[in-house]
């Protein structure tokens, strides 16, 4: 059972914020319908009425005007953030002018008292027209300036200074200086030609404002470009009546009013949505983000970044919810414990990306071979961990670990690679095996190892054995690194005899671990913790350095020269510095290169063959020798033999234990050194124990043999003993 991530915002969420899209076309339609159907009409007795738009009504209308564009200066001003575009507050300061001249060409109209001078027709409309134009040039530059923040948060107070200065001097030139005005209006004789011209001057200057409002819409600019669209066109239509109307107080001009008034309520829409409700929309989104981004963050903190199943914290969880309700209804909780075998191969070939694609996709098909009621975990790098809930025995686990084991065995196409896959899995139950987390999840790890020792590919449940194994392998692992420190290993010597001759011509160095509470430890107690530990390559170093050091002592005592041979381990290959580790030991020791012998498993010349050729060609230049462990339970074969050019094929001792005249073991000994003679090698078998086998190698031609038939792997101080009671030496050429 897993939970999917959240998703980061929804569309209603990404939508929040953006201004409104749609444009207020039946509302403009229906506007302009009105004042077609005025002009269309019959009656320009009714039309051109001096009733229909008396003083007061006059008054009323533009006081309601200048409210409205006092507000769109006061909210976008009072609003101001400087990350806000500059276009408002254009807008902003221009209709602060604008409700100033509106008021007062609210004063100079006819019947008003005396504004410094005397109100009348002509006064009015030069208040109109320079209000009208401040308006008209406002839009148009709000649409044609980018709509980003202004360069400095001074620039707003320069703005402001300018249209109050532009505004004054209009006030002044009208009330001082009137004349200075081009003439508007005659008496008894209506609007002149200026007047009119002015009118569709402004009209023109709102058709193109319009015009780019309107691409700015379709464009989803950042900005209420519906509701400024409409102010142009509403602003077109109320300029249009002040070009029809032939006195104050007809129906022209009270719709031209009454249209204005619309256009500044747009206005107004404009600068609220981007003052006010954009803000609060944007908060919104913040909001909405931050929740998203904590519910993401609550969300990793108990899934994997990579495959999104549940993390070990959440695994956790579910496992004691599965363990508390077993316990109620008597069943049992199996908690598998799941790593892939050699996924670092497969990594190093593949690169991380692939790897990582492979993880998700293994996720993907392990989540779907488990019931809804099941939980998978991702832990680390190639590591799952699975809950089984609801098992009433421990055989209810095999259908579904079949099922896993063949989820994860069916190939999976990368690109176009296929990878075969297989993974070892430890099982430990609840509550025969442990009764909380850690216990179970420990047990079963360790019943995986054992999986694994057992040739991978496998499954096993946990028992008490594998607990007490895992203690003590942890003991010798710790027990291991204080040996080093504290210099408790010791070699003991297994002479080798030439089987032609009788004599003693080298020896094997064996290591042996003098542990202060178990005694003397034979390697193969510990070699298998020290190769997982890494700890096999500084003890390979010491074993080397010390079975120089000795093989030095004794010529030096004046023994006849002993062939010293020393194991290898893979291990040392892979992570050791081998060639420098043995010519530092021969260089300190003084001992002759062609008196050391290194064995080399079969294991080591099939990994890696080109790095381990070039290490073995260069210390056979210098004059070491090589022979080949355990020959024969391996898989080398004979292009090996020829290139890495060993001297010497060792038979393994499973060869060599039970050998009678006619059995197999007899065939692979006799074939083994008629093929190494052929190659001009040596051969030594190991493991003799009687007479018997003794004679049957002589026959068969083998060169050399070590085994407790001759002596037992005995400390360096023993071998003179030995040498001077059994097998006086002769001197061999290197």
């Amino acid at each position: 059972m897993t939970t999917s991530p959240p998703d980061s915002l929804t569309a209603a969420t990404c939508a929040a914020g953006r201004p409104s899209s749609r444009l207020p076309w039946p509302l403009l339609t229906g506007l302009a319908l009105v004042l077609l159907a005025l002009w269309l009409l019959p009656l320009e007795g009714v039309k051109r009425s001096h009733g229909l738009f008396p003083l007061a009504l006059h008054t009323v209308s533009e006081i309601f005007a200048v409210i409205v564009a006092m507000l769109v200066f006061a909210v976008a001003w009072n609003a101001y953030a400087r990350e806000r575009a500059g276009n408002i507050l254009i807008l902003a300061c221009a209709f602060l002018g604008v409700g100033l001249l509106d008021f007062g060409h609210a004063l100079s109209y006819q019947g008003m008292p005396d504004l410094v001078t005397p109100a009348s027709p002509g006064k009015a409309i030069d208040f109109w027209l320079t209000a009208r134009l401040l308006a008209a040039l406002a839009l148009l530059t709000a649409a044609l300036r980018p709509w980003t923040p202004l360069r400095r948060s001074e620039s707003r107070y320069r703005l402001l200074a300018g249209v109050l200065a532009a505004t004054g001097a209009v006030f002044v030139l009208q009330l001082y200086w009137p004349e200075v005005w081009p003439l508007t209006f005659v008496p008894g004789q209506g609007l002149t030609p200026f007047k009119v011209g002015a009118e569709f001057g402004i009209i023109a200057i709102l058709a193109l404002a319009a015009w780019r409002f309107h691409r700015l819409h379709r464009a989803k600019a950042p900005c209420d470009a519906a509701n400024l669209f409409a102010a142009c066109l509403i602003g077109i239509l109320s300029e249009l009546c002040f070009t029809l109307y032939t006195n104050v107080y007809d129906l022209f001009s009270l719709v031209g009013h009454l249209y204005k008034i619309v256009a500044y309520l747009f206005i107004y829409r404009a600068i609220f949505v981007a003052s006010v409700r954009e803000p609060y929309r944007r908060l919104e989104v913040a909001i909405a983000e931050r929740q998203a981004a904590e519910n993401r963050v609550e969300y990793l903190a108990y899934h994997d970044a990579l495959t999104g199943l549940p993390n070990r914290m959440l695994l956790q969880d579910r496992l004691e919810q599965a363990m508390v309700w077993a316990g109620r209804s008597g069943t049992k909780v199996a908690l598998l414990f799941l790593d892939l075998d050699n996924f670092k191969a497969i990594n190093d070939s593949l690169g991380h990306s692939a790897s990582d694609d492979l993880l998700k996709t293994l996720a993907a098909k392990l989540k779907a071979s488990l019931h809804n009621t099941d939980t998978i975990s991702r832990q680390s790098g190639d590591e799952f961990v699975m809950v089984l809930s609801g098992l009433d025995n421990r055989e209810d686990c095999t259908p579904p670990l079949a099922q896993i084991m063949e989820g994860i065995q069916a190939p999976i196409l990368l690109g176009d690679t296929e990878i075969a896959l297989s993974a070892s899995i430890g099982i430990a139950l609840y509550p025969d095996d442990g009764q909380t987390f850690d216990a179970l999840l420990q047990k079963a790890e360790t019943a995986m190892y054992t999986a694994k020792e057992a040739g991978r590919n496998a499954y096993r449940f946990f028992d008490e054995s594998m607990s007490t194994e895992a203690v003590a392998n942890l003991a010798l692992r710790n027990g291991l690194r204080r040996a080093l420190e504290q210099k408790q290993f010791v070699l003991h010597y297994q002479p080798q005899i030439d089987l032609a001759s009788g004599a003693v011509i080298g020896v094997e160095a064996l290591i042996r671990w003098q542990h202060p509470d178990l005694g003397l430890l034979a390697p193969g107690r510990f070699i298998a913790v020290a190769e997982d530990s890494g700890l096999i390559v500084p003890m390979g170093e010491w074993v080397i350095e010390e079975a120089c050091r000795q093989g030095a002592r004794w010529r030096r005592a004046g023994l006849p020269p002993l062939v010293v041979a020393v194991n290898l381990s893979a291990i040392q290959f892979r992570r050791g510095n081998v060639e420098q580790t043995v010519m530092r030991a021969l260089e300190a020791s003084g001992l002759p290169p062609e008196w050391l012998e290194l064995e080399l498993t079969e294991s080591i010349l099939l990994q890696g063959t080109d790095s381990v050729f070039a290490i073995v060609r260069e210390l056979k230049r210098h004059g070491v020798k090589f022979s080949i462990d355990d020959f024969g339970t391996g898989y080398s074969s004979l292009s090996y033999l020829k290139r890495f050019a060993v001297d010497k094929l060792k038979i393994d001792q499973s060869f060599v234990r039970d050998l009678t005249p006619d059995s197999d073991d007899a065939a692979i000994i006799r074939a083994i050194v008629q093929m190494a003679h052929s190659l001009g090698l040596r051969t030594i078998a190991e493991g003799v124990e009687t007479e018997d086998t003794l004679e049957l190698l002589r026959h068969f031609g083998c060169d050399e043999a070590q085994g407790y038939h001759f002596a037992r792997p005995m400390p360096a101080e023993a071998i003179n003993a030995y040498l001077a009671k059994n097998h006086p030496p002769v001197a061999m050429s290197a």
